[in-house]
């Protein structure tokens, strides 16, 4: 009774609203936004809806940029209102162990059972130009919407987009649009016959590759929240090591780095770039949310492009592992770079040049080329749960080949 009375006078004096957390009901829509152990990190609770974002219980008044973080992984307006801290805890233990103490309606299933869409965002990103990042983010798109999951690709490459220039799709709106605030998100989306669904880029746009955190903070946002509607989300990020494309690879779930053996020392330099701002973002969450447990390895995907055989891009993949332990691991006290190898694409410049001029993903125009091959091999080892991916890639030659063609595998 005491700790809640001295809640009560401390929000009083810090001029924000009370609520006795103890005595409410989350909404279980709103639970749901604020992953469990962001919600633990942060003491913060999101409890109701209100006037288009979200009334959340914290227990610190004093962090001031706690508001800011929790908008950025929700994505939603945060009302903030102060609780006891220790009913705060409480109470995530009990709603998020127990879902069934947390309010629900019957109108809402539909749109709970999108929220529960285990959805996975990943970003493609590349130090350079040319090295292939956007032909392998269209045909994994292909390949992983071929399973029957839910995507979207976003054509993120700010200023410079060429998914639809490629694939000979021109949608109404682009990025543009969006950050001007003409269009809203679901009037961006563009479904394609391939499968998958489609936000198209805009280039030669100086402002879009320079956009401001705030521009920054609302394409993260809103696309987070879009995300939730697909299995997969798929962004094709600009190539180079900017700061813009860094915050956007480090707010997915994934990062894959496309490489290839005559850039290998680029593609180390795009490891070692992310590598630092993951350690400065998680730093930085140190000083500023009590109780924060920093991640401490990070673990970009590497796929090697424009390899002569797959042995010769695991043997690279291994030289840029040994680079990472000498020249990061071995004299980083906290944290870790630990690569994980995705697959690797063997060139045919023949069959992608030929896909470049019909302007198709090349698993559609040769589905059961080398290249083909090895693109549908990545795509499906995404799908997989990272921690049961595998590095047995192989091609199939001469009967099973023939297996392949009559549908036998």
């Amino acid at each position: 009774m005491n700790r809640d009375i001295d809640t009560r006078s401390l929000a009083r004096k810090c001029g924000m609203p009370y609520i006795d957390i103890e005595n409410e009901i989350p909404d279980r829509r709103c639970v749901e936004l604020l992953k469990e152990v962001f919600a633990k990190n942060y003491s913060s609770l999101p409890v109701r809806f209100l006037n288009g974002g979200v009334l959340v219980a914290i227990g610190d008044p004093m962090q001031k940029e706690l508001v800011e973080t929790l908008t950025f992984h929700m994505g939603k307006k945060v009302y903030p209102a102060l609780a006891d801290k220790e009913a705060i805890l409480k109470a995530i233990h009990t709603v998020y162990s127990n879902p069934s103490s947390v309010a629900a309606n019957d109108k809402d299933i539909k749109e709970t059972e999108d929220v529960n869409r285990e959805s996975r965002i990943i970003s493609v990103l590349s130090n350079k130009g040319g090295v292939g990042k956007t032909h392998v983010s269209t045909n994994i798109a292909k390949i992983i919407a071929d399973t029957g999951k839910k995507v979207l690709l976003i054509d993120a490459d700010l200023g410079n987009a060429d998914i639809s220039n490629k694939l000979a799709l021109f949608p109404d709106y682009t990025l543009y649009d969006f950050l001007l605030g003409d269009v809203s998100l679901e009037e961006m989306i563009e479904h394609t016959s391939y499968g998958f669904d489609l936000v198209g880029g805009s280039s030669g746009e100086f402002k879009l590759a320079n956009i401001n955190y705030v521009q920054r903070s609302k394409f993260i946002r809103g696309f987070r929240k879009i995300s939730k509607n697909y299995d997969f989300t798929i962004f094709d990020l600009s190539a180079g090591i900017s700061s813009v494309v860094m915050d956007f690879a480090l707010a997915s779930d994934e990062i894959i780095t496309i490489t290839t053996p005559q850039d290998i020392i680029a593609g180390y330099a795009c490891i070692k770039a992310s590598f630092q701002r993951f350690k400065h973002i998680e730093d930085k969450l140190c000083q500023k949310v009590e109780f924060y447990e920093p991640r401490k390895v990070y673990k970009p995907w590497i796929v090697m492009n424009q390899v002569s055989d797959l042995k010769q891009g695991l043997f690279l993949y291994n030289r840029i592992c040994q680079t990472a332990d000498e020249r990061i691991n071995n004299m980083e006290s906290l944290y870790a770079v630990k690569p994980e190898y995705l697959g690797g694409i063997i060139y045919d410049r023949e069959t992608f040049k030929k896909a470049e001029m019909q302007r198709k993903p090349l698993t559609v125009l040769s589905p059961r080329c080398n290249s083909a091959q090895c693109l549908t091999y990545v795509g499906k080892n995404i799908t997989e749960n990272p921690d049961f991916r595998t590095y047995n890639q192989e091609l199939k030659t001469g009967f099973g080949r023939f297996g392949m063609i009559f549908g036998l595998e």
